[in-house]
């Protein structure tokens, strides 16, 4: 009976633990979106067209932004109705015009041997790009792919079940006195 209550409570300290990683990582993309001022603080590089700086599959952080605080040289996401989909852009700004009062933002790939087709208004623009983690969108874009979900669920299970074999999740063992040796006569050398 006693191993019972254990396993009931090995098992509501492992939910416990569950709903807790599940309120950090909620919780942080809220923090974020409230932080950062933008409904997707975080977005996956889907092209190769900003290599060398951003590379399909990174994550990059992005803030809302005042476009007239905008600079030629910053990396923006922008939607673009000359673009296939309606995945936003990442490009850099390569140059800022002025007509009647209105900025006119043209973009570019740095992976791109020209200019964007169209110049980017400020309506189009929703965020610049603060910062990335190299290859770690590569998870949100597999959950894009056909199939996807399921291959993610598939690496986690092939994970618990190598830890399960592995004993990764053994449960801990009771500490036991160290047991009085004699001193060897052989040394252990250090090297730099």
């Amino acid at each position: 009976m006693s191993s019972l209550r254990g396993w009931k409570r090995e098992l509501l300290e492992d939910a416990a633990i569950l709903v807790i990683a599940l309120a950090i990582v909620f919780g942080g993309q809220l923090g974020l979106q409230l932080y950062l001022g933008t409904p997707t603080p975080l977005l996956a590089v889907e092209s190769e067209s900003m290599e060398p700086t951003l590379y399909r599959g990174d994550l990059v952080i992005v803030r809302s932004v005042d476009v007239s605080t905008l600079r030629v040289g910053d990396i923006i996401i922008f939607n673009a109705s000359w673009y296939l989909s309606d995945v936003p852009v990442v490009h850099r700004i390569v140059q800022i015009q002025n007509v009647s009062g209105e900025l006119h933002f043209i973009t570019k790939g740095d992976n791109n041997a020209g200019s964007d087709e169209y110049f980017r208004l400020a309506s189009d623009i929703l965020a610049k790009v603060v910062g990335s983690v190299r290859y770690l969108g590569f998870v949100t874009l597999l959950l894009l792919l056909p199939g996807g979900v399921w291959a993610i669920f598939l690496l986690l299970a092939v994970f618990v079940v190598t830890s399960l074999v592995c004993g990764s999740f053994a449960p801990p063992r009771r500490y036991q006195e160290p047991v009085e040796s004699q001193p060897s006569s052989r040394s252990t050398r250090i090297v730099f």
